[in-house]
């Protein structure tokens, strides 16, 4: 027979090491969707650092 315990202060570690896994899986890609956009529009000659300034 086996008997599985997770005494509460182990159980409240692995729950909110999942919540923040969650929340920040979604904060990670956005950043990098938006450097992609970047990256492609500055490719694409529409980025602000490739327009010539203006005197």
């Amino acid at each position: 027979m086996i008997f599985a315990y997770i005494d509460p202060g182990s159980g409240s570690l692995i729950i909110q090491a999942v919540i923040a896994g969650l929340v920040a899986i979604p904060i990670f890609f956005r950043a990098q969707l938006t450097r992609g956009v970047h990256a492609v529009k500055r490719a694409m000659g529409r980025g602000s650092e490739s327009s010539p300034p203006s005197d």
